[in-house]
C-alpha cells in the first residue's frame, strides 16, 4: 500500500507531515448492552488536498494515554522532565517523548535484552537469544513495556536507555468507510475501540481509545492518506460479494455508497456478522435501507452469540453455496475485509469447498479457479 501526498495551498500533506483533519461526529454504533464498542469518526477534509477512492484507507498517529505515561514514568523513577535525544526528533522531555513519539504498548526485543542485562534474570535472557522468538511472542503476549520494569524493580534503566529500546510510534491504519462522492470533502472511519483488563491494570488500544476518548467532536486528528489496490470492479453492472464482519464492513459500506451515487446497476451482496443483532449490527439502518430499495440485493446476517451456535459469515456461505457459484460463473467479484488470523482463512476454505461442491473441481481445480479470479481482481482481500 503506497503512501499518499496531499498537496493544498502549497503545502504537501504524508506520513511525514500530517494534515490535522477536524473531527466532526464521534459516535458510538454499538446499542446498549453490547459486549463492544464501535466508534463512527467523520474527518472533515477541507484544505487537506486529499483525494481519496474507495477501497483507500487513512493512517492516523496516535498519542499514548496520559495515565499509562504517568505509570512508565512511576516505574522508571523519573519525574518526566529528563531531556532524551532522538535522531528524527532531536532532544525533548521524556514526557513528551513517551507521550507522542514512542510505542508503550508491546514488549520490544531490545527492551526484554536490556532487562535481562541490568537485572540478572537469566530466563529473560534466554528469550533475548536469537532464535527464541516464538517463547518471547508467548511472553510478550499480554504484557507491554511498563510491566517489563514492574517485574524487575531493583533493576534501573536511564531516561535514555529506556528510549533507546522503544519503537517509534507507528500509525494505524483504517478503511475509509465512506464514498467521497457520496460525502465530498469528507471520510468516514469504523474504529473497535480496544479495552480490556489483564494483571491487574486496565489495557487501552493506543489509537482505538486515542480516537474514541482523547479526540472528541471538535478536536483534531492527524491523519495521511494510503492508497489501495482493494477496488471495486471497473464495470459497474458486474456483481459484487463483499464478506465483511465487525469493522470489516467499513470499505464494503463505501463500495455501495459508491454504486448508489454513481447509478450503477451491479447486483450487490453482503456478508456481515458480529456477536448480536440487537445490538452490533454496525450501519444496521443503512444496510437495511440499501436492502429495502434494492442497492442490495441480498443481505446475509450471522449472529454468533445468538442461538444454540455460533454462526459465523463462512456458515452462512457454505448455506448458500449454489447461488454463489452462481454469481461467481456470471462475474461476481469476491471480497473479504478484517481479521487476518482466522476469519479471512475460513472464508478462503469456504470459498473453495463452494467451488469443488458446485463447481464439480476436485482441490487442485479449485485452487487454480480461485487463483485465475485474483489474477484479474475478481478476488480481492484487505486483511489485517
Amino acid at each position: 500500500m503506497a503512501v499518499e501526498e496531499s498537496e493544498a495551498a502549497g503545502v504537501v500533506y504524508s506520513r511525514n507531515h500530517p494534515f490535522m483533519a477536524p473531527v466532526l461526529r464521534n459516535v458510538n454504533l454499538n446499542g446498549p448492552g453490547s459486549a463492544k464498542e464501535t466508534r463512527h469518526i467523520e474527518l472533515l477534509l477541507e484544505g487537506s488536498g486529499i483525494g481519496y477512492e474507495c477501497g483507500d484507507s487513512l493512517g492516523v498517529f496516535p498519542t499514548n494515554d496520559v495515565e499509562l505515561v504517568d505509570l512508565a514514568l512511576e516505574a522508571l523513577g523519573s519525574n518526566g522532565e529528563e531531556t532524551v535525544a532522538d535522531a528524527q526528533w532531536g532532544t525533548l522531555p521524556l514526557r513528551a517523548a513517551l507521550l507522542r513519539r514512542y510505542e508503550l504498548n508491546n514488549v520490544p526485543p531490545n527492551l526484554v535484552k536490556a532487562v535481562a542485562e541490568r537485572s540478572g534474570d537469566a530466563r529473560l535472557g534466554e528469550l533475548a537469544l536469537p532464535g527464541n522468538q516464538k517463547a518471547l511472542e508467548a511472553y510478550a503476549d499480554g504484557r507491554d513495556s511498563i510491566d517489563l520494569i514492574l517485574d524487575h524493580p531493583g533493576m534501573r534503566l536511564s531516561a535514555q536507555e529506556f528510549v533507546a529500546c522503544l519503537r517509534r510510534m507507528r500509525p494505524r491504519l483504517y478503511s475509509i468507510a465512506s464514498s467521497p462522492k457520496a460525502n465530498p470533502g469528507r471520510a468516514h472511519l469504523t474504529v473497535a475501540v480496544v479495552r480490556y483488563e489483564h494483571r491487574g491494570r486496565s489495557r487501552l488500544g493506543v489509537a482505538s481509545t486515542y480516537l474514541a476518548e482523547r479526540i472528541g467532536e471538535g478536536g483534531f486528528a492527524p491523519i495521511f492518506l494510503h492508497r489501495s489496490k482493494f477496488r471495486m470492479p471497473e464495470d459497474g453492472a458486474a456483481p459484487m460479494i463483499m464478506v465483511g464482519p465487525g469493522t470489516g464492513v467499513a470499505p464494503f459500506r463505501a463500495f455501495l455508497q459508491e454504486r448508489e451515487a454513481l447509478g450503477q446497476r451491479g447486483d450487490n451482496w453482503l456478508f456481515f456478522g458480529d456477536q448480536r443483532g440487537a445490538t452490533d449490527f454496525l450501519y444496521g439502518p443503512e444496510f437495511e435501507a440499501m436492502r429495502d430499495k434494492g442497492l442490495l440485493s441480498r443481505l446475509s446476517l450471522a449472529w454468533s452469540r445468538e442461538g444454540p451456535r455460533k454462526v459465523y459469515v463462512q456458515h452462512l456461505m457454505l448455506e448458500a453455496g449454489a447461488e454463489i457459484w452462481s454469481w461467481l460463473e456470471r462475474g461476481a467479484h469476491f471480497y473479504v475485509c478484517g481479521d487476518a488470523s482466522r476469519m479471512a482463512a475460513e472464508v478462503d476454505a469456504a470459498l473453495r469447498q463452494i467451488v469443488r461442491d458446485h463447481g464439480g473441481r476436485d482441490e487442485d481445480a479449485a485452487g487454480e479457479y480461485l487463483e485465475a479470479m485474483k489474477k484479474v481482481r475478481r478476488y480481492q482481500r484487505d486483511v489485517y
